[in-house]
């Protein structure tokens, strides 16, 4: 159920688009000097308004340039996520207007329902002044309607194109050599067709590369249908927020999987039960009953147990939705109807489809060799099918045990690995825009605080921004890290400083155009040693200069997905948005409330949040949500795995009760029976770890390949995976032979 969800889902974004047949979304083939090639799913800012201007078979086209930029309501300061956009935005778009008129004018905007009431609760928003950024006042306009279904397109609040320079001052000129400003997005009149908006695109791109030619880079500019952007099916750089289709493929897979143990299990048991039903199925074929009416009868017993499991599989839906990870996947499919007739369906189907081979196969024996006792239930050329599917039920078992494993000790080693620099002692608190000199002058008297510093953002995380860097104002860019520091967080986080001097206060324009770089940007940039760097002018995105100040070691301030790449550090008080605190040993009890009484003093209406780094970073790394989904998940294919096995386990017993009451009065030990009984069901599973474990490396080390840092594969892992398996099918092996092995031998031969 959860896996249709999540399938279905994707297909149902941005299907409340009117003409989105006719609309595209351009894409940005950026083709680098050095031989790199980059498909983005971004595009230069000026694209849309040179389409619409310049070619009569565009009807529409618009952009989309997202930021997020603080809001302020009556001093209150807000988190929000804004995309700018032009007229054509709402004509091409589903996006509804509730109540008001769209953000047209310049410093106008438009809230999305969900934002309006974070904002201004149940007053009414429109022709109120929210303050963007630093200091631009926006009047609302406007409040959208609740989307009729999910969009690759997530925003707090719609604001004018036309503002944009106003809150980025370095966008005024709508540049086109940075192909990852802005979204871009296209509708063709009814007469014009893919073809020629293909043929549009590479004149554009050749006129566009004669405008970027200096800096070394061209552009390629393709198409794709707005329809078919979700789930997406081609690797990009710069996705919105549509499902990536190899992610839902892995879902996909995951939920195939458990539903096949189940299926297997089925025809096992089912099997397993054969010698019961037999003498059922001959006497009603001497009776009359027709091979017809014996699978319709089965098939309908089938069908009946799928839609028992249904709604247990409902019940337990309802049990998990509290777990993070199961909320936001079911999201709204409680409301969604068709999704409930899927659902039933698909129970239906499988049904039919589990039973079939048990109603072929007991449905074709013979009533004399039937009742004679004479039969078997053996397929694929003599091997049990039972035997087979045991097998491979916990085969896949192990794979998902030792999947689990894995992704839980790469998740240990990123949460508690070294970083390269400070994580214990440090307490992050969220700044105000514009906030830190005076927080910081507040938060120095603070008994127990032995430094002070700040960042844009956390070390360990995403990686910071993304910006270009190169050695001359004319040559090829290079994409590094940035971060914006203050020279005490050098210290305060205990990176090392391997040539040159630290950051200078920027207390002038010309003390924040110093910047550090580390090791890799040394290389990268050609530099021989880190001392030649210093004092060395950088170019920062084509337009801005930097003197290097000095070079700090290598270490790693993204997460271990990515590998350690050039990076920049300088000094820019207006985008600190962090606070890092240096906290002395044994103040930790007493800190957080002597911060919150001064912030209090300076910030009455703003609440006060502040996080252990070392805990921050541990929680983000070890993905305990997804750990337990994933438990869940593999429990209970072990869960089945192993009831299926005891079905066969009890049916093999229950058939050899006689000779265990010989072997016991021939004086065979508990022992030796349990051994003999047991040979046959430890040798299946000794098999399904021989077929698992290579299976289970294969999908781990392909699982780790998406890490730039990752732990290695060792055989004490993948032993402990077996033994796991192993011991809880020994358990389940051994608690019936002991419980046949103990039986008394008088009452299964009394009969003989």
């Amino acid at each position: 159920m959860l896996a249709m969800i999540k399938v279905k889902d994707a297909y149902d974004y941005d299907t409340f688009h009117p003409n989105s047949e006719k609309s595209y979304r351009i894409l940005t083939n950026l083709n680098r000097k050095n031989g790199e090639h980059f498909l983005c799913a971004s595009s230069p800012l000026p694209l849309a308004t040179y389409l619409k201007n310049n070619y009569n078979a565009v009807d529409k086209s618009t952009s989309v340039f997202f930021s997020q930029r603080e809001v302020t309501i009556d001093e209150k300061k807000l988190s929000a996520k804004e995309a700018f956009v032009d007229a054509d935005f709402y004509n091409i778009f589903g996006f509804t207007l509730k109540s008001g008129s769209p953000a047209i004018k310049s410093q106008t905007a438009v809230l999305t329902a969900e934002t309006a009431e974070r904002f201004f609760g149940k007053q009414n928003p429109i022709g109120h002044t929210i303050t963007i950024g630093k200091s631009v006042g926006f009047i609302v306009t406007g409040v959208l309607s609740k989307p009729a279904g999910p969009s690759h397109l997530t925003f707090d609040l719609l604001a004018s194109t036309s503002s944009i320079a106003l809150l980025y001052q370095d966008r005024a000129n709508q540049e086109w050599s940075d192909e990852a400003a802005a979204y871009t997005y296209v509708q063709l009149k009814p007469s014009a067709s893919k073809e020629v908006l293909t043929n549009i695109l590479k004149n554009v791109s050749k006129q566009v590369n004669t405008i970027i030619a200096p800096s070394g880079e061209s552009f390629a500019f393709d198409i794709q249908p707005l329809d078919k952007i979700s789930p997406g099916s081609i690797p990009l750089y710069n996705i919105t927020n549509e499902p990536i289709l190899p992610n839902l493929v892995i879902f996909g897979l995951i939920g195939f999987s458990m539903l096949l143990l189940a299926f297997f299990n089925y025809v096992n048991l089912t099997l397993a039960r054969s010698l019961d039903r037999a003498r059922e199925v001959g006497i009603r074929k001497v009776a009359g009953a027709l091979k017809r009416h014996l699978i319709f009868q089965f098939l309908n017993e089938s069908v009946l147990v799928a839609i028992f499991a249904f709604c247990l599989a409902y019940l337990q839906l309802r049990l998990i939705s509290s777990l993070p990870a199961v909320n936001r996947l079911i999201g709204n499919a409680a409301q969604d109807k068709a999704l409930w007739l899927y659902f039933v369906l698909f129970t239906i189907l499988t049904g039919l489809f589990a039973g079939w081979i048990p109603a072929k196969v007991l449905s074709s024996f013979q009533p004399v060799r039937v009742l004679k006792g004479k039969f078997n239930t053996k397929l694929f050329g003599g091997v049990g099918l039972r035997k087979t599917l045991t097998v491979i039920q916990f085969a896949t078992s192990l794979v998902a045990i030792v999947t689990l494993v894995i992704f839980y000790r790469q998740s240990v080693y990123m949460a508690t690995a070294d970083y390269g620099f400070e994580r214990q002692g440090i307490l992050n608190i969220d700044l105000p825009a514009n906030s830190y000199e005076k927080t910081a002058t507040a938060f120095s008297t603070v008994p127990g605080i032995e430094d002070v510093a700040a960042t844009s953002d956390l070390l360990g995380f995403s990686g910071g921004d993304g910006k270009f860097i190169k050695q001359e104002k004319v040559g090829d860019s290079l994409h590094a890290a940035y971060f914006a520091v203050t020279p005490s967080f050098v210290k305060s986080m205990g990176i090392e400083l391997i040539a040159g001097e630290n950051l200078p206060n920027a207390t002038s324009a010309s003390g924040s155009r110093f910047a550090l770089i580390n090791e890799q940007a040394v290389s990268s940039l050609k530099f021989k040693t880190p001392f030649e760097a210093t004092g060395k002018t950088i170019w920062l995105n084509d337009s801005t200069s930097y003197t290097v100040a000095g070079v700090i070691k290598d270490f790693h301030y993204a997460s271990f997905l990515r590998p350690i790449n050039p990076l920049i550090l300088v000094n820019k008080v207006d985008e600190f948005r962090t606070m890092s605190v240096k906290v002395a040993k044994g103040a930790e009890g007493t800190i957080i409330p002597n911060l919150e009484k001064a912030w209090k003093k300076i910030y009455p209406n703003q609440p006060f949040k502040a996080d252990w780094f070392d805990k921050q970073l541990y929680d983000q790394h070890l993905h305990k949500d997804d750990l337990m989904f994933i438990g869940l998940l593999t429990f209970m294919a072990l869960s089945i795995a192993c009831l299926g096995l005891l079905g066969m386990v009890i049916y093999t017993t229950k058939n050899r009760e006689k000779e265990v009451g010989i072997r016991r009065v021939m004086g065979a030990k508990v022992v030796q029976v349990i051994a003999t009984i047991s040979k046959e069901f430890v040798t299946l599973l000794l098999i399904s770890v021989c077929i698992g474990l290579p299976i289970g490396f294969f999908v781990g080390k392909q699982f780790l390949q998406q890490y730039a840092y990752r732990i290695p594969v060792n055989f004490w892992l993948l032993a402990a995976s077996a033994s796991g398996l192993l011991l809880l099918g020994a358990l389940t092996i051994g608690w019936q032979t002991y419980r046949t092995a103990l039986t008394n031998p008088a009452k299964s031969l009394r009969t003989e």
